[in-house]
C-alpha cells in the first residue's frame, strides 16, 4: 500500500499510525501532490480518495494523474461525506479555506473527461457519496 498526501503534518500522522506496517515493508506514505504523482504509468489495482477530492486543484488533472497510474481495468473509487446536495454543505466551504464540494453528476463528468468508464455513484441517507470508476 502507498498513500501520498499533500500536507506534511498528515503525511507524519499517518506514519504514526501506520508505524508497523511501513517497518514490515507493507506501507509507505509520501509527501506529494495528486496533480503529480510519481508512481510509474500502469502502477496500482485500486486508487482511493477519502474526504479529499473537496481539495484538489484542477479536478480534472487530476483524474487523469489517477487514470495514468492505475492499471487497465483498475479502480478509481472516491468516497466524500459531503455530496453537494443539501444546505448543510455550504457551511463547510464557508468554513474551511478552499474546500470545494461537488455533486455526483459533476464527479462522473470530470472522471469520463478523463477516459474513466462504468462510473457509478452511490449516496446513502446520511449524505455520503461514493463514486466507482474504472480504467
Amino acid at each position: 500500500v502507498k498513500g501520498i498526501d499533500y500536507s506534511p503534518v498528515s503525511v507524519e500522522k499517518t506514519k504514526k499510525v501506520n508505524e508497523t506496517a511501513i517497518a514490515d515493508g507493507r506501507c509507505a506514505v509520501l509527501q506529494g501532490s495528486v496533480a503529480d504523482m510519481m508512481f510509474a504509468d500502469n502502477w496500482f489495482d485500486a486508487v482511493t480518495a477519502f474526504e479529499t477530492v473537496y481539495f484538489w486543484p484542477d479536478l480534472p488533472r487530476c483524474f487523469r494523474e489517477v487514470w495514468r497510474v492505475l492499471k487497465p481495468g483498475g479502480t478509481f473509487f472516491i468516497c466524500n461525506e459531503s455530496n453537494g446536495d443539501t444546505d448543510k454543505d455550504e457551511k463547510w466551504t464557508k468554513i474551511i479555506n478552499g474546500m470545494t464540494i461537488y455533486q455526483g453528476t459533476e464527479l462522473k463528468a470530470y472522471l469520463e473527461q478523463a477516459g474513466f468508464h462504468e462510473v457509478q455513484i452511490h449516496k446513502n441517507k446520511a449524505g455520503w457519496l461514493c463514486v466507482t470508476a474504472q480504467k
